[in-house]
């Protein structure tokens, strides 16, 4: 039988996690408390770019973007510069702080905490194939563990740990098709599905004959994208694994 696997994101594939990221990164920047109302203008620019973000770090440049965004137009040249011109002490820096703000909302206002992410359909599709199926699934995620452990607890998805690999593994890889890569090969895996909801991410494997990316047009992803819907990615996910 062909040894088979799914890969998949976290953030903008089985979690809407955009509530969570901009108040943290919030008070990150501009102090303003966690537990404060959302800014409906703010959060819907915030949330319109968003697709440009696809490491933690990269919202030490993202950030100040939005925040104090004058130039709406300017906001995807202005990225793109700031990343040729990285300050990795700055980057360190906002790394620290955001861990410790998210670290902090879970531990002192976990019901808040639990009610800013909000599942996908894809989500329970994904729990009832592991949970009924026991199918080969893999989290790979920028996201720390513990939270992610956190969240699926929450849903009372007892999933394995060890199939979690988040920011504090794949931070030692350039890529998470490189780190999939290396995975497959040490647990001897013919083939693969990798779902991610940036492009960037998926470019990584998009060479590997052996892997089938598919876009998560469900999350956050640049206009006219093209890619797959929930339904469409799950028949797709049901037929592969049919298929042995």
């Amino acid at each position: 039988m062909e040894n088979k696997a799914l890969f998949l994101d976290f953030d903008g594939v089985l979690f809407n996690t955009i509530k969570e990221v901009y108040l943290v990164n919030r008070a990150q920047y501009k102090g303003i408390d966690v537990l404060s109302p959302i800014d409906s203008d703010e959060y819907k620019l915030y949330s319109k770019y968003k697709f440009l973000v696809y490491n933690i770090w990269m919202f030490t440049y993202y950030n100040p973007l939005i925040f104090d965004c004058k130039e709406e137009s300017k906001i995807i040249e202005r990225f793109k510069i700031s990343l040729e011109n990285r300050n990795r002490i700055e980057e360190e820096k906002f790394y620290a702080d955001f861990l410790n703000i998210r670290y902090d909302l879970i531990k002192n206002h976990f019901d808040f905490w639990k009610n800013l992410e909000e599942p996908y359909d894809f989500f329970f599709f994904i729990k009832e194939l592991y949970e009924n199926k026991k199918e080969n699934i893999i989290v790979v995620s920028k996201k720390n563990k513990s939270s992610i452990i956190e969240r699926f607890e929450s849903y009372e998805f007892n999933f394995d740990k060890d199939k979690i690999f988040a920011d504090e593994i794949l931070s030692k890889y350039s890529s998470k098709g490189e780190f999939i890569e290396e995975y497959m090969k040490e647990h001897n895996i013919s083939s693969a599905i990798f779902v991610d909801d940036n492009i960037n991410n998926l470019l990584s494997t998009e060479n590997k004959t052996n892997i089938k990316n598919i876009l998560a047009l469900w999350g956050n992803t640049p206009p006219n994208s093209k890619g797959y819907n929930e339904k469409e990615a799950e028949e797709e996910i049901k037929n592969y694994f049919i298929s042995r």
